[in-house]
Order: structure tokens, then C-alpha cells, then sequence
């Protein structure tokens, strides 16, 4: 039956209220998610994640073509091998800086913290180049030993005070072993503020710097792109000393043997970069001041919850598919806009928390809120059940309550339901049809034969009113019975047992043999001798079969032939029953089986009825997994023919 509309209105608001609370509960659990995954980003791994982003976005970023302001002199494999082993005495060194007199500063990415015993005359010449340079920068060390507390490795005393400047060169990777950062102040455990070595070598102090804040470098291209000069070359003169004029030089390691390399974001398969052209880039970002900034972690968690948000907003508006393609469009402009803001800013969003939490709030949306509407749908189901255990001739005899709880079974059921509820509107259409019009016809019929009897009482015979009387109030009765056993058939259980259909038939023929005899019309059946075993009921078949032969003789002339067969036909048993009648026309045959159908053409005048016979067959036979179907030719007959399972005794 359809449902009330206050009905419909709690059901649909109940919905609404659950989904709701769903969609508040996967909002809240995912900006929760997201706030702290990138609050413990480092905790839980998920920075690697950032990191790999990171640099991939460094690699993709246009190469720059470096600052020849900055020159690098390397103590390669070439210069090893022509001044002998490492280390060499330092008085080299003091070779060296007469050769970068012109230089407006020079740094050495070398430890000199212990004097050379074996040519201490060679620390003071090296003091003493020092000195006469004036702008030479020498490298601190900071210790690190657990349970101490943090020193600082200096220079001998007798280079530090010829200086023109200290910073420690410790360069400090992350946690996958990149070097991404530099640290350009430090705070000791004395509280001791010291500066890195890129700060001693850009001559000043930096007043911008907070101390421990660690700033990323933004490398622009894989290693070798500074210009750089191999110790031994520059040493022998090869090159002259106006290629160093004001400009910023600096002297390490390159030689693999030393072991002075780092990898980096520009790095790839392996490769490696040293630590002095790691030095060369911070001078260079600190030059230009193109450090790239990372956010604070708590603005970074907050920043990453606002394209959840949104997305939260459009999976509980859009459609599934749509809500899956803005999905797509957040993730994707989350990532752009970080890139954007690197590029441009030089600033650094770490977006794995939120990209996250993007990608669980569609999933778990559709999963909720497909739950929640699922959950709703079995329990409307449910009352239907209880409420309505019949249509089951439409339907199958009960919608089942099944363990399989996937998507398909479950819209199955809602797909019976529907049925259910479309053919109580088919029927509730029907019954008002009956009763504005089938049921009232007779009746109205008798109250007029009264009404003219009353106007003219004496013109009309009393024995023949009497009879039209009767004839309406048997045929209302007709009615009425046909419409209770339409209904009974649909609706109530089958009382089913093993039944011989060849008795049945039988039957059948017997109850209809008087009504046949007046008119002078032979029914004869043709049934097997073995038993023909169905499963069914026998009130229901027995009056299913009496209607057919009722139609048959009702529609057939005097004098003429009903013929009934019971065969067995492959794992059914078939009964065709044929008249000789006027025949059914043949756009009609698709029809007769419906509720109050009737054929036009012309019949016995006799005949009356509603059209309730054979649509009672027709649902009585497929409740019982049957089949029925006519044939008809005009002017020569029908046969109906019905086939159900056969059943072994």
C-alpha cells in the first residue's frame, strides 16, 4: 500500500538527521586527523613524505645559472696527486693566498683546530698570510657528545686571532640523510651565540636571523654549476690572480676520498654533493635572501584543514560523482598552490597532512552516508514486511530476510519494495475502478427496476421483475467473489501438498458437467493413466482449472466439443484446454489476463463477467512457478495451456 505522507516526512527527516550527524563526524575526525598528522608530521614519518614532494618541485623548478661572484678551489683528486698526501703543510696554504690577493674574501671549508708537528714553522706562515690577506674566514666546529654539554672546536689560537672571521661549517641532514637546511645561528648550551660559516663570509652580521631557526636552501641546479678552480692549478699560476678579484672564494674538499659529501634535492642516482658547494649555495641565498621559509608547524596543520573543510562541504552537496571529481580538483590545486607559493614566495607548505585528509573524507563520506541510508532503507523494509505480508503473487511469496548485506542485495530489496508498493497503487486503482463502476452497475440496475415498479405497478409483471432482480443480485454476488478470490489468490499463503493433476482435472470436468449438459456441450479430458505429481494448492489449482472450463463452455456454442489434455512435457506437466468457440482477436491476447479485461468480440449473449477469471489463473499458476498462455484463431476456437513443475512421488 503507499505510505502516509506524514510517513514519508519522518522517514526522509530521519535520514536527513543521521546523515547529517555522519557528515559532522567524518568532518571532525578528518580535520582532527589532519591537524595532527602535520603537527607530529616528523613523529609519524609523514615528513619524508613532504621532503620527497619538496624536492621533486626543486628538481622540476628552471635552473639557475649560479652567481659568478662566488668561486670555488677544490682540492680534487688532481690536486692530491700533484702536491702529495692529504694534509698537506700550511704553508700551502699560505702559498695559496698570495695567489687570491684580489679576492674580497676568502673562506676555508678546513678544520685547522691542531698544530703540525712535523712543520710548525708552517702554521705561523699560514697565520701570518692570514694576517696580511685581512679577509680570510676560518671555520669553527660544533661538538656534539651525549651527555655533554655543546663546545665549540676552534682554530689554534695563533690563525683565530689572524682571521677576519669564524662560523661553524656543521651542516646538519634530515632524517633521510638530505641535506635540505642550514642553521646560520646557533644558541650553546653556555648560551653562546655563534654564526655559521656563509654568515662570517658575507661579512656581517645577520640581524634577520632568529637563533636555531633553519632556513632551506634553494638549490637550483645538481652539483658542479658554481665556477670552480682546482687547488694545484691555481697554486701553480695557471690561473691568474684577476679572476679572483672582489670576489667571494671559497676552499674545500671535492675529492671523493675525503669524504665531505652530502646528497641533496638536486642529487639523483646516487650522486652526491659536496659540502663546500653546499656552503656556496647558502652564500648564495644569503646574498640574495632567497631562503625558503617553512611554515610553522601549527600554522601548516591549520592551513592543511582548509581545503579538508572544503571538501567536506562539497561531498555533503554534490553528487557521488561529482563530490569524487571535486575531490580531484582539491587535491590538485592543494598541490599547485604549494608549488606556486615556493616558487614565488619562497615559502614551504608541507601539504602531505592535508592531501590526507582530503583523500579520506570522500571514501569515508561514501561509505557513511551509504551505510546510513542503507541502515534506513532495511528498516522501512522491515515495517513494510510486518505491514504488508501479502502481494505475493506479484512479488514472490515474502521479500527475504537475507545475511547477504552487499550494495546489490540490498537494492534488490528496495527494488521488491518498490514493486510491492507499485502494484498496491495498481491495485488500489483497480478496487475503485470495481467499485465505481463494476460493483455499482448491478445494483444501480436493481434500484431502478424497483423505482419503475413503484412509478407503474401494474405494468410491468411481478414474476419477471423478481427475475431481473435476481439476475443483478447474482451477478453483484459474482462479482464479489471474484474480486475476494482475485485477492486471496495474491495475498494469502499457499496451503501447498503433493496433488495429482490428472485427479484434479477430473474434478474440474465433473463440477462443470451440468452446466455443460444443458447447453449440449461434450468436455472431454484425456488423462494419462500413470499419476501426474505437482505441489500445490489444491483449493487454489482446482478452482483455477473451473474457471478455464467455466470460460471454455461459456463461450462455446451448443452442440460442440471441449477438449482437455494432460501431457507431460520434459519436467513439466501441461494441460491445454481447447473450445470451439468464436476465438479471442489476435491484439487482445496480450491482455486477457489482466484484472476487468474483457475481449470485444462478439460472444454468446449470455455471457457476463467482470474479466476477475483469468487474471485469478493467471496469478495462481505463477505462484505455483507455473506457466499460461492462449492461442486463439477466430471463428475456430482457444486453447489455454498451463505448465507446472512435475513432481516425483
Amino acid at each position: 500500500m503507499p505510505s502516509h505522507p506524514d510517513s514519508d516526512t519522518t522517514f526522509w527527516s530521519s535520514l536527513e538527521k543521521r546523515v547529517h550527524a555522519e557528515w559532522l563526524a567524518i568532518t571532525f575526525l578528518t580535520v582532527l586527523t589532519t591537524l595532527l598528522v602535520g603537527l607530529y608530521s616528523e613523529q609519524t614519518g609523514i615528513a619524508r613524505l613532504d621532503d620527497t614532494f619538496y624536492d621533486g618541485v626543486l628538481r622540476a623548478w628552471p635552473n639557475d645559472p649560479g652567481d659568478n661572484d662566488i668561486v670555488i678551489i677544490a682540492i680534487d683528486d688532481g690536486s692530491i696527486d700533484a702536491l702529495g698526501r692529504w694534509p698537506w703543510h700550511r704553508s700551502v696554504h699560505a702559498e695559496l693566498l698570495g695567489r687570491l690577493s684580489e679576492a674580497r674574501r676568502v673562506g676555508f671549508d678546513i678544520v685547522f683546530s691542531e698544530p703540525n708537528p712535523d712543520n710548525p714553522e708552517g702554521d705561523h706562515a699560514f697565520a701570518q698570510a692570514v694576517t696580511q690577506h685581512g679577509r680570510v674566514v676560518l671555520p669553527t666546529f660544533i661538538m656534539h657528545q651525549p651527555g655533554a654539554p655543546q663546545g665549540l672546536h676552534m682554530p689554534l689560537p695563533v690563525l683565530a686571532n689572524a682571521a677576519a672571521g669564524l662560523g661553524y661549517i656543521n651542516i646538519y641532514p634530515d632524517s633521510d640523510g638530505t641535506v635540505r637546511s642550514l642553521t646560520l645561528q646557533r644558541t650553546l648550551s653556555d648560551n653562546r651565540s655563534v654564526q655559521h660559516f656563509v654568515v662570517a663570509m658575507h661579512g656581517q652580521s645577520e640581524k634577520s636571523i632568529r637563533p636555531d631557526d633553519s632556513l632551506r636552501i634553494p638549490f637550483r641546479a645538481p652539483a658542479g654549476h658554481f665556477p670552480f678552480y682546482s687547488y694545484a692549478s691555481v697554486l701553480r699560476g695557471d690561473v691568474p690572480s684577476d679572476h679572483f678579484r672582489d670576489r667571494l672564494v671559497l676552499v674545500g674538499a671535492w675529492s671523493s676520498g675525503l669524504g665531505d659529501t652530502y646528497p641533496t634535492p638536486m642529487t639523483t642516482d646516487g650522486q652526491t654533493m659536496s659540502g663546500v658547494e653546499i656552503m656556496a649555495n647558502g652564500m648564495l641565498a644569503l646574498k640574495h635572501d632567497t631562503w625558503i621559509r617553512t611554515l610553522p608547524a601549527w600554522a601548516s596543520a591549520l592551513l592543511n584543514a582548509l581545503p579538508v573543510l572544503l571538501t567536506c562541504l562539497a561531498v555533503r552537496r554534490f553528487s557521488p560523482r561529482h563530490s569524487f571529481l571535486a575531490t580531484l580538483s582539491i587535491i590538485s590545486l592543494w598541490a599547485l598552490l604549494a608549488v606556486v607559493l615556493l616558487i614565488s614566495t619562497h615559502v614551504w607548505l608541507p601539504v602531505t597532512s592535508g592531501l590526507i585528509g582530503i583523500a579520506l573524507a570522500f571514501p569515508l563520506w561514501s561509505w557513511r552516508s551509504q551505510e546510513a541510508s542503507l541502515q534506513h532503507i532495511d528498516r522501512e523494509l522491515q515495517h513494510l514486511r510486518r505491514a504488508i505480508p501479502g502481494n505475493a503473487g506479484v512479488i514472490g511469496d515474502a521479500m527475504p530476510i537475507t545475511v547477504d548485506r552487499s550494495l546489490p542485495a540490498r537494492v534488490r530489496l528496495l527494488h521488491q519494495a518498490i514493486a510491492r508498493f507499485r502494484h498496491a497503487q495498481q491495485k488500489r486503482e483497480e478496487t475503485l475502478r470495481f467499485l465505481s463502476h463494476d460493483a455499482r452497475a448491478p445494483q444501480n440496475a436493481i434500484l431502478a427496476l424497483i423505482e419503475m415498479q413503484r412509478r407503474e405497478p401494474e405494468s410491468r409483471d411481478t414474476q419477471a421483475l423478481l427475475s431481473r432482480i435476481e439476475q443483478r443480485a447474482a451477478d453483484t454476488l459474482a462479482l464479489m467473489d471474484g474480486f475476494v478470490q482475485l485477492e486471496r489468490a495474491e495475498c494469502l499463503p499457499l496451503n501447498k501438498r503433493l496433488l495429482d493433476l490428472g485427479g484434479l482435472l477430473q474434478e474440474a470436468c465433473d463440477a462443470g458437467w451440468e452446466v455443460s449438459r444443458r447447453r449440449s456441450i461434450s468436455v472431454m479430458p484425456n488423462v494419462p493413466s500413470e499419476p501426474a505429481w505437482v505441489e500445490g494448492d489444491h483449493q487454489l489449482l482446482g478452482r483455477a482449472l473451473r474457471n478455464l472450463l467455466d470460460n471454455a463452455v461459456k463461450y462455446s456454442p451448443e452442440h460442440t466439443t471441449v477438449h482437455c489434455r494432460l501431457a507431460r512435457k520434459g519436467a513439466t506437466w501441461e494441460i491445454a484446454i481447447q473450445d470451439q468457440g468464436p476465438g479471442i482477436p489476435e491484439h487482445q491476447l496480450g491482455r486477457i489476463f489482466e484484472p476487468f479485461a474483457r475481449v470485444t468480440a462478439e460472444m454468446p449473449a449470455e455471457t457476463s463477467g467482470a474479466g476477475l477469471g483469468l487474471a485469478f489463473v493467471r496469478i495462481t499458476i505463477e505462484r505455483h512457478g507455473g506457466t499460461i498462455t492462449a492461442s486463439s484463431i477466430q471463428g475456430r476456437g482457444s486453447t489455454f495451456t498451463i505448465a507446472l513443475p512435475a513432481m516425483e512421488a
